[in-house]
């Protein structure tokens, strides 16, 4: 008998991958259900919103209550201090910085503590405490300062208290098939730690200052986070096939921002003058300057996208983490020791083949990593290497900006040497090696394969 532990907010698939029963559900909101009866789908909607933990029989094609847990039980609900005092890894690294310092949970006073259980009891039926969409910026800024932001305690406050409630639902319910409990001090603080968020900043106008190192992103509430996780599909049986799938949205849906990343020119991509709203990043927006232009999924560059990432993924307790060893913002993946060379590796053109290259081949490992940017590496070689992912996946998968490429140094009559083809590659490969991967040939085929130049997509 085939089981598989359901949230509230899911789609589900058979064990072996393939689609069988799918449907959405979101506390307060549409329940959608494809590929059951109107019997079947009315005891699923029952159960997702009345039952938790859920487990789905695929023999019988029944979604149920887990054994011997009869439908229409009362639920219990957990004592949230009992856990964390039984799990004291995970507590001691609930940290909330202010005024008067760095406090662990643990010396939190009784009002703290009491907050943090009421978000926490609402996130886990898909609440939330108040949360802004867009909290209001600080921060009075001049057309071209560096967009910067400080939020109000109140804002940042609200949206640490979601946050870690977020992630203690997730862990505690079950909710996906990884946990917290085996992670490392440095894996639970970009969880917990509200540092690893924004920063006390005294000076006026006082507040939580959004630093560049955590990523240029504005946090939008965390069960906004998830139900976008959810609606897009996004969230896998796994940690790595759930990064894999958000950085295959990144690849289809985010363009990297132009210009300056100063106060006028965010707000005329995001109508915010500070870091560029997760809200909205997510769903999208139009230039001020170009009104009747197309609404797009704008991001702030490898600082925005990392930071992304980082946002996103918590709320499912991915813990993600900023380095910058060639200059470029990057994303650690730290539970599964998984980098990308470059934060804009998902847009680059040279990640859009036809057909697709698989998401997961941009993800590089520790050992790549530490050849292309450890601490043997020269800031040269470690500045040359942003971004090297994308160049070798070309190499093999023969993307269309490639081939547009060659066909343009064809047209130009331009020697493999002095062509479009080899600048891409001339940091790390000569022509004769290049040639030597049979790489004009190859493409040669590719583009033939096409009817000719131009029947090469764009």
């Amino acid at each position: 008998m085939a089981r598989k532990v359901l949230s509230s907010y899911a789609v589900f698939q058979n064990l072996n991958g393939s689609s069988d029963v799918v449907f959405y559900y979101e506390s307060g909101g549409a329940d959608t259900v494809t590929g059951v009866s109107p019997a079947e789908a009315g005891y699923i909607v029952d159960l997702l919103r009345h039952e938790k933990p859920v487990s789905y029989d695929h023999d019988r094609k029944r979604l149920s209550t887990w054994t011997p847990e009869p439908v229409g039980e009362a639920e219990q609900e957990p004592d949230l201090d009992a856990w964390l005092t039984a799990n004291g890894s995970v507590a001691a690294s609930i940290i909330w910085e202010d005024a008067a310092g760095a406090q662990p949970w643990t010396a939190w006073d009784a009002s703290r503590k009491t907050q943090l259980r009421e978000a926490f009891q609402l996130a886990r039926h898909r609440g939330t405490i108040a949360v802004a969409d867009v909290p209001e910026n600080r921060l009075t800024l001049t057309d071209d300062e560096s967009a910067k932001t400080i939020l109000s305690q109140a804002d940042a406050w609200a949206y640490y208290k979601a946050s870690v409630a977020q992630s203690l639902a997730v862990e505690i319910d079950r909710q996906v098939s990884w946990s917290v409990t085996g992670y490392s001090a440095a894996q639970l603080a970009q969880l917990f730690d509200s540092r690893a968020l924004f920063r006390w900043h005294s000076a006026a106008p006082a507040g939580y200052q959004l630093k560049s190192g955590l990523g240029h992103i504005l946090p939008a509430p965390p069960v906004k986070n998830y139900e976008f996780l959810g609606v897009q599909g996004l969230i896998g049986f796994t940690r790595l096939e759930t990064i894999i799938r958000v950085l295959d949205w990144c690849r289809a849906n985010l363009i990297h921002y132009e210009g300056s990343f100063t106060a006028a020119n965010v707000e005329d991509q995001w109508q915010y003058r500070g870091y560029p709203p997760m809200t909205r990043v997510l769903a999208g927006t139009k230039r001020l300057s170009q009104p009747n232009g197309p609404v797009k999924n704008r991001t702030a560059g490898c600082w925005g996208t990392t930071g992304l990432l980082r946002t996103l993924l918590r709320v499912v307790n991915i813990p993600v983490k900023l380095v910058k060893p060639g200059g470029h913002a990057q994303p650690w993946f730290m539970a599964d020791s998984q980098y990308l060379s470059h934060g804009d590796d998902p847009y680059n053109q040279l990640t859009k083949a036809t057909p697709p290259i698989p998401a997961g081949e941009l993800l590089i490992d520790q050992t790549k990593y530490d050849a292309w940017f450890g601490d043997a590496v020269s800031a040269d070689d470690r500045g040359n290497n942003v971004g090297r992912r994308t160049r070798e996946l070309a190499l093999i998968y023969l993307p269309n900006y490639l081939l547009r490429a060659y066909c343009d140094d064809i047209a130009a009559g331009k020697s493999h040497a002095n062509g479009k083809v080899f600048e891409i590659f001339s940091r790390h490969y000569t022509v004769a090696q290049l040639e030597g991967l049979t790489l004009w040939t190859r493409m040669d085929a590719k583009i033939a394969g096409f009817g000719g130049c131009s029947g090469v997509p764009t």
